[in-house]
């Protein structure tokens, strides 16, 4: 009995240490990062200044920088 306790307890440790490595490496890959991409200032050809992914910016003709 007193093995079968034992590989339970180490098989849960070892699943919750490899749980939080997964979920912090979601985190690191998904940080600042958006489906459109970064938001940057866009110069539209208006002339207007408009903050907005920089997907969108090259949808409206616009020109940006980072």
């Amino acid at each position: 009995m007193k093995i079968i306790t034992s590989i339970l307890a180490i098989g849960m440790v070892i699943s919750a240490s490899s749980f939080s490595v997964q979920a912090s490496n979601n985190q690191g890959n998904n940080a600042g990062s958006k489906p459109a991409g970064p938001f940057v200032e866009c110069l539209l050809p208006s002339g207007a200044i408009e903050f907005m992914p920089a997907m969108f910016c090259e949808i409206k003709k616009g020109k940006y920088h980072y």
